[in-house]
């Protein structure tokens, strides 16, 4: 082992294919250098041992916090010589620290316009490749504005800077923006709850068969190792991702061009990187790039049907200057399979040792228990279970996938159903029209929207009259507050009992205000406005 440390950064809190994930670059790494593992403190607590034993060093450090890691670089071992990170929420602050360290990786700038997906849309679409319509929005009239200029849809309605399909959905009316930008707020993973934006995007759909492109970057030149043929729900929930695609040679080397030109035209030089694209009947349409390894056991794909290959290794070698391996020929097919239990309380799973037993079966993981409540499809943290197989060829891998699949029985009772989704009391304080309609979407059969913010006296608000109805969803109203409130709250903020000075966690200038609602720091909660 060289001197020269590997960083790895987010390590523990995620799904078993994320966990399998930081076990092979931890075996793969430990070939090359020592390994330091760092994940947020919260994360570090709560991880198992067995996990942290990967790891010839922890570091307490929030992995989520560009400015946190530009601090800690001060401070850093001084034979830290490359960070990986598999998690997309690391991906700026990991180029961050890189570049306050000094070490091969893709620039902080290249990083934040990969996340951020109307500004990858942008450069992609200036490079003359060609992209779905886009639009930032910061609300619903701006939805309704843009569902009028790019008829007749439909459209897709996407967090900025999203993950795992948290808040995406497909609208095909005006009426249903609503409930998909109520969709967009409050989403969470199993590394915590993600950070909320102001404004979201709105792309038109691209109709096509998806596929995916996973890849290295090998001297600064990518090197597309597979394609992947995909699955989806109508919520773009992954059910499925197949090696090799069944492209034909030419459609196929057509995909991996277009791929690798993108990635040059958005600044790309180090990494994994995932790339996810349609073939439409004319053309290849790129769609989200990720310079991180795709999640979902694409990995295990990519590794199997390349043997031999060290996907990690490879990435490892290039950040640490070593010379590169000769990557392995292709070989093989391999399938990773999604389930979904109906809704319901689960009083039993029938056929999962078997499934879990079986020789072509390379890894398998059951989510949830007898005694769980599954609720709707949310997003992919919501799935059931997954499993993942290989075979010699595609046509065997797929109907052995389907044969297992058919052999698991969730045995759930649909009238012991999950808890009503949404809240018991949503409370409107903004005052405006589509604050209102927004309250009536977000609350659980049953539940109370209070209308706090006033409206002018000549204001109408869309009311869904089947909620009122039949799921007894209350609308009350409250207006303003009496002497004896105000004398109480002031006694509250006078009596120190909770340090509201907290709350102003920001100051900025009148020309910060925009920047501030278009990327809130994580940690923002009210911020003075000092002209």
């Amino acid at each position: 082992m060289t001197s020269t440390a590997v960083l790895v950064m987010g390590i523990t809190g995620m799904p078993s294919w994320g966990q399998d994930q930081i076990r092979r670059i931890s075996q793969q790494a430990r070939r090359r250098a020592p390994v330091v593992g760092a994940d947020t403190p919260e994360l570090l607590d709560g991880a198992p041992e067995e996990h942290l034993a990967l790891f010839d060093k922890i570091v307490p450090l929030d992995v989520h916090d560009p400015g946190a890691c530009r601090e800690w670089a001060a401070t850093a071992p001084p034979d830290i010589g490359a960070i990986v990170t598999i998690r997309e929420m690391s991906v700026v602050a990991a180029a961050e620290l890189g570049q306050a360290l000094g070490i091969p990786g893709n620039s902080p700038d290249v990083a934040r316009r990969i996340r951020t997906k109307d500004l990858c849309r942008q450069r992609l679409r200036e490079a003359g490749f060609p992209q779905p319509r886009s639009a930032v929005c910061h609300g619903l009239e701006d939805a309704e504005r843009f569902l009028h200029d790019t008829r007749p849809g439909p459209w897709i309605v996407k967090p900025r800077d999203g993950l795992a399909s948290i808040g995406v959905s497909r609208v095909g009316q005006r009426d249903e923006l609503p409930a998909a930008l109520a969709g967009l707020h409050g989403g969470t993973s199993p590394m915590g709850a993600l950070p909320s934006a102001s404004s979201f995007l709105m792309e038109t759909y691209v109709s096509g068969q998806e596929y995916s492109a996973e890849g290295v970057m090998v001297g600064g030149v990518p090197h597309v190792l597979a394609l992947t043929r995909k699955t989806v729900t109508d919520g773009f929930i992954s059910t499925s991702q197949r090696v090799p695609s069944g492209l034909a040679p030419e459609v196929d080397e057509e995909a991996r061009d277009t791929v690798a030109r993108g990635l040059k035209a958005l600044g790309v030089t180090h990494g994994i990187f995932h790339v996810e694209l349609w073939l439409t009947p004319s053309e290849v349409v790129l769609g989200e790039f990720h310079i991180r390894p795709g999640g979902d056991y694409i990995h295990a794909l990519v590794e199997h049907t390349r043997p031999g290959l060290e996907l990690y290794g490879t990435l490892i070698d290039d950040l640490l200057g070593h010379p590169p391996a000769a990557v392995p020929a292709p070989a093989g097919s391999a399938r990773v399979e999604f389930l979904f239990a109906p809704a319901g309380r689960l009083r039993a799973v029938h056929g999962w040792d078997e499934l879990a037993g079986h020789p072509a079966v390379h890894a398998a993981d059951l989510n949830v228990s007898p005694g769980d409540v599954i609720g709707r499809r949310k997003d992919s943290f919501s799935r059931s279970a997954v499993f993942v197989v290989g075979a010699d060829h595609h046509e065997d891998v797929d109907a052995l996938a389907t044969s297992l699949a058919a052999g698991i029985i969730f045995d759930t009772d649909p009238t012991d159903s999950a808890e009503p989704e949404g809240a018991d009391v949503a409370i409107e304080a903004a005052g405006t029209v589509e604050a209102w309609e927004r309250a009536l979407s977000l609350v659980r059969p049953g539940g109370t929207v209070l209308a706090f913010g006033g409206l002018p006296r000549d204001a109408r608000v869309a009311v869904d009259a089947y909620r009122i109805h039949y799921e007894q969803v209350r609308l009350v109203g409250s207006f303003h507050h009496t002497p004896r409130h105000f004398r109480a709250a002031l006694a509250f903020l006078a009596s120190g009992a909770f340090p509201f000075e907290r709350l102003v966690t920001h100051e900025v200038g009148l020309e910060g205000v925009r920047a501030l609602f278009d990327a809130p720091p994580r940690d923002y909660l009210k911020a003075a406005v000092r002209p």
